[in-house]
Order: C-alpha cells, then structure tokens, then sequence
C-alpha cells in the first residue's frame, strides 16, 4: 500500500529549487527557542516576592532585642555588644577572625568554664560584615566547620556574573520587577543561607542580630527589626535573612536595590511615646528629634508606597549607630538597662570590628587630573572614612558619658580621675571599647597588605588565610581585650 504524499512546502504548481536543501534539524530548535524567549520576554512578568504582610503591629513581638535578652540573658552581668563593619569579603573573612578567637578563649571557673562566644548578646553589622553576623546568629559554632567553605572561600562575585550570563535567566531580568540584587538574594538563599527566614534566627537562640541598610530616598538606616518592620507592616519572622542580607550588601552601580513595599497605616502600627516627646521638642537638629522624624518618615505611606535598600555602609558603615540610637531614645544609659532587663549589668562591653582600608593617596603624587574612577572613589570613600571616624569618637564620648550617669545613678557620685570605681561596695556599670582594625596589626608590611585589599565577595585562599588571622590577632593583642579577659576569670 502506498503511503500518502506529504505536501509540498511549496506553493502549488511551484518547481523546487535545484539548489534547494533539507532545512537543518538544529535550526528549528533554535528557532523554536528565540519564539519561546521571545514570549517570556514580551508576555511574562517577571516578579520577586515582596515583604510578608503584618496584620496585627504588637509593641516587643517579633525578633526584637528586649524579646531575645529576656530569652536567652541574665545569667551574666556582662553585656557584650559585636558591630561589624562594611567591605565585601574582606570585612566578612575580618569579622570571623575576630569571632574565632573569642570561641577559644575560655572563661569562668570549673563547670561555668565556656568559651567567651557564650557571652555575646547583640551583633550589629553592615555590607559584608552582615553575611558573618547573620550566618553566626543561625548556625552558633557551626560557623567554625563550614563558613569558610559556604562563602569565606567561594568566587561569589563570579556566581553571581555567570547567573547574568545564563540565557535562562535573561527573562527575569529583563522584567522591571526583577534586579540584580534580586538574583544575589535567590544566590543567597540556595547557597549560603539555607532559606532560613527570621523566624528560624530568633528559633535558633543565639545573638540578636541587626542587619542594617540604607534607604536610598530618605538617605536613612533601616534596620531589620520587628520594630522599623512594624511601621511597614511587614511580618519579618517571614522574611528570608538572605534578602536582608542582599540589601545590606547592595553595592550601588554593581547592585541595584532591594525594593519593598510599604503598607505603613494597615496593621494598627502606634507611633512610640518617645517619637512623639521627641518631635514635641524645638530641637530640631538634635539626634533624637532626626532619629524621631526618620522613623515617622516611613510611616508616610503617600510619600513613600515603596522603600528601596541598599548598602548600608552608606548611612553607617561601621554598624555602631545601631547601638547609640537604641540608648538614644531613653532618658539614660540605667533606664536603658532596665527596659532591656539588665539591670544587673555591670560591665558593657562594645567590640567594633573595622575592616576600612587606607585612603588612595596615589593621585596626591602626580600632577595629572585624577581619572574619573579616582575621582568617584575618593568622593565616596573620603567621606564615608570621615564619618566613621566622628562615630567612633562619638560612640566613646557616649561611653564615657554613660558610665558617669551609671555611678551617678547607683552610687550617688560620678566616676573622677581620683575615684576608685566601687569604693565603699558601691559599683556602677563599666564600659569598654575595643576597636579591631588594620591599623592595630603590628609588622607594618602586613598592614599595608590587609589595608590594600579590595572591596569584593571575591578574594584568594591566601588573603582570606592572612584577614583571619590578622582579626584574632588584633583582637589579642588589644589591652582593653586582655584586661576583660583576665577579669571574666
């Protein structure tokens, strides 16, 4: 039996080609692969999930600090206080040098003897310090198996460039409501973070965690707390710690922003007394009156529907004004302690872990026009090194300051030069500063190394080698480190 004729892909009555060939197999694939993208790239939409909804805003619910010192505190007089700087792996591979050497050094006496980590309360951190903070306050010691394996050691940068260069991914990418940052966030997750959300950070019990970043219209901190959550009416026990942790992290120009949405005025969100005694006063270039009005600013749902994140080294790349805004809003470092129910703290202890690199003075030598990438890299670094430094001469003022109000408050008379801290049984509460950085590495050749480094989640087996080293030594070394050791002993 004869098998029908297939038609002819000519028009009737038409002479094929002499030349004519058999259309190439491979070639329909591909063109039925360019339809197919063509499609996505017309049609779909592609979105990232935006910030869980809150629907009921309760004062002290959610991951916030007073709730994490009430569960896990108060078997210790000790408050000690991480902040961990901004800078890529470099701060990152810094930062757990640091934390690795407060888990070997051991306290205590007999059954009490632990490692110094036991004893951290609160880590505060920026940009590449967050990844380090946020991966600790999930896994504790389990950080010192596999942290330098899940991100320390790993090309990040290169990850994230071959994820661009996928074609199955240029969908996504093409929608307006997919980014960059988007991408790093899924990276994240899959990879370093396990998908773990906030939930899963304050059900782990360790450290309260702040992972700060920057809100790129107000030029504001935002810190992901129940607290700044709340105004936004966002559930953050629901949020990924890895899309934190990219926004934190958002480089402008090689990332974009982590866009969320404001539902601010939805969850019964009550503006606190002391935002409302704050903006009461005529002092409107106070700190509490600019932390005051920041706050209500995101409460303004018709000016700002969207808020868009990004690195958080541009509003504080140090992590330290967490810590002095949270003492800012109360009449005094004692209340302070009380509220956080700690008033049996005697020693406060604030650990600011530094990873800034030395200025670029290379165009000081010549005569030429700086180039434009010097230029922009002085514009932004300049400034950032100089506000670093007004923090920290802020932060130890403050500190001062505060031990002053503490002697005052439980003994009746201010620490003097001349006075004996506790004389007559009578004890305030001691503060101590202890900044690690670059500068502090005693061979001046190592210094300069560490200083050189660059701003990038890409670094060598050897430079992350020397960074951890360099933070647990310069940790060691600092005076104010030893004489705390010796006397938790």
């Amino acid at each position: 039996m004869n098998e029908p004729a297939r038609p002819s892909r000519y028009p009737s009555g038409a002479n094929k080609p002499a030349d004519a060939v058999p259309y190439p197999a491979y070639l329909c694939r591909l063109r039925l692969f360019m339809a197919a993208l063509a499609l996505c790239l017309a049609g779909c939409s592609a979105t990232y999930p935006v910030n869980p909804e809150l629907q009921n805003a309760e004062a002290g619910s959610g991951y916030n600090l007073d709730k994490s010192l009430a569960r896990s505190k108060g078997k210790s007089d000790v408050l000690l206080l991480l902040a961990f700087s901004g800078g890529g792996t470099r701060a990152a591979a810094f930062s757990y040098g640091v934390l690795k050497e407060l888990s070997q050094t051991e306290i205590g006496e007999g059954e009490n003897r632990r490692p110094l980590t036991t004893e951290i309360d609160a880590i505060t951190a920026v940009s590449g310090g967050s990844f380090t903070a946020a991966y600790y306050g999930l896994y504790g010691d389990r950080m010192f198996e596999d942290y330098e394996r899940v991100f320390l050691r790993r090309d990040v940068q290169g990850e994230l460039t071959s994820q661009v260069l996928n074609p199955f991914n240029w969908p996504k990418i093409a929608s307006p409501f997919y980014t960059r940052a988007d991408m790093a966030t899924e990276l994240y997750n899959d990879t370093i973070f396990n998908h773990a959300t906030f939930r899963d950070l304050a059900d782990a019990n360790g450290p309260f965690i702040v992972i700060n970043a920057t809100e790129m219209t107000l030029g504001t901190r935002f810190q992901f707390t129940q607290n700044y959550a709340d105004i936004i009416c966002t559930d953050l026990e629901a949020l990924p710690v890895a899309r934190a942790v990219a926004a934190s992290s958002a480089v402008p120009l090689l990332f974009s922003p982590i866009t969320i949405v404001n539902r601010a005025g939805e969850c019964g969100w009550q503006e606190p007394a002391w935002v409302s005694k704050a903006l009461a006063t005529d002092n409107r270039s106070g700190r509490l009156y600019n932390l005051a009005s920041s706050l209500v600013e995101l409460d303004n749902r018709e000016e700002h529907p969207y808020l868009h994140l990004f690195d958080g080294g541009l509003a504080d790349n140090l992590g330290l004004r967490a810590m002095l805004d949270g003492v800012l809003r109360h009449d005094d470092i004692t209340t302070a302690l009380t509220t956080l129910g700690m008033s049996e703290t005697r020693k406060v202890v604030v650990v600011l872990v530094n990873a800034e690199t030395a200025l670029d003075v290379e165009s000081s030598r010549k005569m030429q026009t700086p180039s434009f990438a010097a230029a922009l890299g002085a514009a932004t670094s300049v400034p950032l090194q100089r506000y670093s430094f007004e923090t920290v001469a802020l932060l130890k003022d403050r500190l001062q300051e505060w031990e002053q109000q503490s002697y005052e408050s439980v003994c009746g008379v201010a620490t003097t030069p001349t006075k004996t801290k506790g004389d007559g049984g009578c004890k305030g509460v001691d503060f101590h500063f202890i900044e690690v950085n670059f500068s502090e590495y005693p061979d001046a050749a190592e210094r300069d190394y560490l200083k050189q480094l660059p701003t990038s989640f890409r670094l060598t087996d050897e430079a992350v080698d020397r960074l951890i080293a360099a933070g647990g030594l310069v940790l060691r070394n600092n005076n104010e480190y030893q004489n705390l050791v010796r006397g938790a002993r």
